[in-house]
């Protein structure tokens, strides 16, 4: 008896170091939210905010454009759904769109190099998730050509992605 009580205490103590370590530190969280904000941000836009906030096992990609050619009569707000939901605000000169997702929905993450119509190159991050029969994607930039900051960022992602799944 004497053994097995240790021997479960001993799994129990595995277990739980085995997740602690899995989590992802807050403040590394708080580096690579930053490091993005600051990847994401197109030089040629000044006026344009594109960030992934990073908040536990939860995401959200934030779009601003104080510049954007809008014009209302009338400001315009629709959005559907919580964690895993959008929301769009529109008004005159003004556009913000919210994307959220949840990690453990995350099913990938890649990256692939684009250009913009100005010849601009950028790295372009993919995340897919699927969830109850229903799959989507979003892509967010990196404005970078340097391939190891990019595979860096992913595996950081990933890092965040795999500790909130339990994979």
């Amino acid at each position: 008896m004497k053994t097995l009580l240790t021997s479960l205490a001993l799994f129990v103590a595995v277990c739980t170091s085995n997740t602690a370590s899995a989590q992802v530190a807050p403040s590394e969280t708080q580096a690579l939210s930053k490091q993005l904000a600051q990847l994401m941000r197109n030089p040629k836009k000044p006026k344009q905010d594109v960030q992934l906030n990073l908040n536990g096992c939860s995401a959200e990609q934030v779009i601003r454009d104080r510049d954007a050619d809008v014009q209302m009569t009338k400001p315009l707000a629709v959005s559907y759904g919580g964690n895993s939901g959008w929301a769009v605000k529109v008004d005159n000169g003004i556009f913000e769109m919210k994307m959220g997702l949840n990690w453990a929905d995350v099913t990938s993450l890649t990256y692939e190099l684009e250009s913009d119509s100005d010849g601009q190159k950028y790295f372009e991050v993919k995340i897919s998730k699927a969830k109850k029969g229903d799959s989507s994607s979003f892509e967010f930039p990196l404005y970078t050509t340097n391939e190891t900051t990019v595979k860096d960022v992913v595996r950081r992602l990933e890092k965040v992605r795999r500790s909130c799944s339990g994979k």
